[in-house]
């Protein structure tokens, strides 16, 4: 009998690892950060949540995103996207085509809207078209 137990306890133990290995793996948050400490693309964005800012990182740099719909009416048209960055600063190397190709990246999901940028980010992107 206490074998029994012994070999149910084991095997809950173990699945539960499992469990925790597969969340861990695949959660969102740790796959952003990943993606900014290797400077690539990554965008976590809930598209049926009209509500809910995504976030992206590209080139190291964290970029959030809020959404602007129109009017209560509609609230899966999303009108506006206003993007900003806590850290300005690591915007010294980006140039003009990064900022196009952000604009590409969110304008797939949203091909409708309109891309605000925040004041940092606009006189950095004026600095690079120059």
């Amino acid at each position: 009998m206490f074998v029994m137990v012994l070999r149910i306890i084991l095997l809950a133990l173990f699945a539960y690892c499992i469990y925790a290995v597969v969340k861990y793996v695949a959660n969102p948050k740790r796959r952003l950060k990943l993606a900014q400490s290797k400077e690539h693309f990554y965008i976590i964005d809930e598209q049926n949540n009209t509500r809910k800012n995504f976030q992206l990182t590209y080139k190291g740099v964290l970029f959030e995103g809020e959404k602007h719909i129109p009017s209560k009416d509609h609230p899966l048209f999303i009108h506006t996207i206003f993007v900003w960055t806590e850290s300005p600063e690591k915007l010294k190397h980006f140039s003009a085509k990064d900022f196009e190709n952000i604009e590409e990246k969110v304008l797939e999901r949203y091909p409708n809207c309109k891309i605000d940028w925040d004041q940092p980010i606009k006189l950095a992107k004026k600095a690079e078209e120059r």
